[in-house]
């Protein structure tokens, strides 16, 4: 008697998901394809009787009030202290662990001295850390002397750091 037959397997392949794939990777081409007609025509909308040097308006400098924020005897938690550079006066501010009444009256005292420089010009403001000793000033002391500013009525605050060390 002999054997029965030994089925064979299925060997077709199937091409369906193959032919997704390859739907789906033209799609993306189309759709990501940029036609450089396009590209031409919003060149030529452009004015054309203006040229490429056109005289640039020259927007006189704002002046602007400085803060330099120095920490004092960095080393020594107990006796750190920030100190406020306004033009020639300096402020001692409290530390951050004195009593808030001291430090509000610090920073007030500060905020007038910033609208008395102020007056009527209108004038921005600028907080720099120039970081001499590589100390740095407490996140609060800067917060501080952003609201005495407020305070004075200077809405256009820049913040400057430490100059980038030489190589």
């Amino acid at each position: 008697m002999r054997p029965p037959a030994l089925e064979t397997a299925n060997t077709e392949l199937n091409m369906t998901p193959m032919i997704d794939i390859v739907f789906q990777l033209i799609l993306f081409f189309l759709l990501n394809l940029r036609f450089k007609s396009i590209d031409y025509r919003i060149d030529a909308a452009l004015p054309q009787r203006e040229g490429d040097f056109k005289t640039p308006d020259l927007v006189p400098p704002t002046p602007k009030i400085t803060v330099q924020l120095f920490r004092l005897d960095a080393e020594d938690p107990e006796r750190a202290r920030t100190q406020a550079r306004l033009g020639a006066s300096s402020y001692t501010l409290p530390a951050v662990t004195a009593p808030q009444a001291e430090r509000d009256a610090a920073f007030a005292r500060l905020a007038a001295r910033i609208l008395e420089v102020r007056g009527d010009t209108g004038m921005g403001g600028a907080v720099e850390t120039p970081l001499p000793s590589g100390a740095f000033v407490p996140h609060a002391d800067v917060v501080g002397v952003v609201d005495a500013f407020l305070a004075a009525e200077v809405r256009e605050i820049g913040f400057g750091g430490a100059p980038m060390p030489t190589p």
